[in-house]
């Protein structure tokens, strides 16, 4: 029993010490938060915090970490020609799970750190349809597919980006759409 209650509570404490980190974010810029502030707002001590975490920039990569396993989730579960004849269905189920939480995502995008996070991003999806996908090995081998998969990789990664920040006057499922057809329209040549 009392190992459970132990575990619920670690538990418990990384979640109110990357809310805090995520509040904290609302108000000031990654680079200024600190330790004393997680540690305030979230209302634990030091010790807490250190057990989980090395420092501030640990809770972000944790984050960030979070976010690619679930791209890399939803990835899984699309084979490499349903991607490529109809990319729709999968980036429809990204866009709904980040609707589930905009201003988190939006205040991560335009954080300070949030280049270095989207590279991370943008090279984990071309390694995943690179290595880790169904993707045929004669497809794989081509440049054609290494060029393609970067553009589609970077220019997804770049429109959500604009789209967070403000920029474009539509909605995401509108994303979604135009993506979609440039996907379909610009990879025939992987999908027979």
């Amino acid at each position: 029993m009392g190992e459970k209650a132990e575990y619920k509570s670690a538990i418990r404490s990384r979640r109110l010490i990357r809310q805090a980190f995520v509040d904290l974010m609302r108000e000031k810029a990654l680079e200024k938060i600190t330790v004393t502030d997680i540690v305030t707002r979230a209302d634990v001590n030091r010790g807490t915090f250190y057990a989980h975490y090395q420092d501030t920039r640990a809770v972000i990569e944790q984050i960030e970490n979070e976010i690619i396993e679930k791209m890399l989730e939803f990835l899984g579960e699309f084979r490499y020609k349903n991607f490529f004849q109809n990319p729709l269905p999968l980036l429809l189920k990204i866009s709904r799970w980040l609707e589930e939480d905009l201003e988190f995502y939006r205040i991560l995008i335009n954080s300070s750190g949030a280049e270095q996070f989207l590279v991370k991003l943008k090279k984990n999806f071309v390694e995943y349809l690179w290595n880790d996908s169904d993707t045929p090995e004669h497809i794989k081998k081509s440049p054609e597919f290494f060029i393609l998969i970067n553009f589609f990789a970077g220019g997804i990664t770049n429109l959500y980006q604009v789209w967070f920040r403000g920029e474009m006057d539509c909605s995401l499922n509108e994303i979604c759409l135009e993506i979609s057809k440039v996907i379909v329209s610009n990879s025939a040549l992987f999908c027979e």
